[in-house]
């Protein structure tokens, strides 16, 4: 796992795709594109209902210009990788430098001011002793990692599908298990660096971002361009 990357600031609006998965969030999905479209006026936004028949999102998603995929419910753990590997073939439809997985409550509050140049996956890293991760409220890709981890097939692993059966398999299916357990769903968070890990991609600290979980991180004077979750 890298502490340190190289970091370019000679990227465009092309250069980047953002993906958020949506499901009963309406509300929450129509402040965050209100951010993005406010500082990336022209990059590649997809909006992915996960099952939801709201009306409201394709009307939002022309409103922001944005590509809509209005598809059957896959985030549930019965489904395994199916949730993160439809995201990688849609970024891979039309591939960009950069994908980053956005939730819903992410708040875009600037442009980045730089990018990094290395292959990997990168973000908020968290639970770094044992399994590091990418914290799922943004999560960057460079294009080939997307690319290397769709390809592998990886996603398709039916012990996605039961990582109760499999904890001593790797402590990713521990931390897959707790969240199954919890929620029923499927998670970014330890699926992609389990993934990642076994294929020896990179997993490192991006710090353009500040995420967590449940509680907003602060944001002093714009110190991050992005961060997760917005306060309520």
């Amino acid at each position: 796992m890298a502490k340190t990357v190289d970091l370019s600031t000679n990227c465009c609006e092309d250069d980047l795709t953002f993906f958020a998965l949506v499901y009963k969030d309406y509300d929450a999905t129509a402040g965050c594109l209100r951010d993005l479209r406010k500082h990336y006026p022209s990059s590649r936004v997809v909006l992915r209902s996960d099952g939801d028949p709201d009306p409201r999102f394709p009307l939002l998603a022309i409103g922001h210009k944005v590509d809509f995929r209005r598809e059957s419910r896959l985030f549930g753990i019965e489904n395994g990788g199916a949730v993160i590997e439809r995201m990688l073939e849609i970024f891979l439809e039309r591939p960009t430098r950069y994908l980053f997985k956005i939730d819903p409550d992410t708040v875009i509050h600037r442009r980045f001011k730089y990018l990094p140049v290395r292959s990997g996956v990168f973000g908020t890293l968290q639970c770094e002793e044992e399994t590091p991760s990418v914290q799922g409220g943004c999560i960057g890709f460079s294009r080939d990692s997307a690319d290397q981890i769709l390809q592998s097939r990886m996603l398709r692993d039916d012990r996605l599908k039961e990582p109760a059966n499999f904890i001593n398999d790797s402590p990713y299916f521990f931390r897959m298990t707790d969240r199954a357990n919890r929620c029923g769903l499927a998670s970014f968070d330890w699926i992609v660096p389990w993934v990642a890990s076994e294929l020896g991609i990179s997993l490192y600290r991006f710090d353009e971002v500040n995420c967590g979980w449940q509680q907003p991180p602060p944001n002093p004077e714009g110190r991050y361009a992005v961060s997760h979750p917005r306060a309520k």
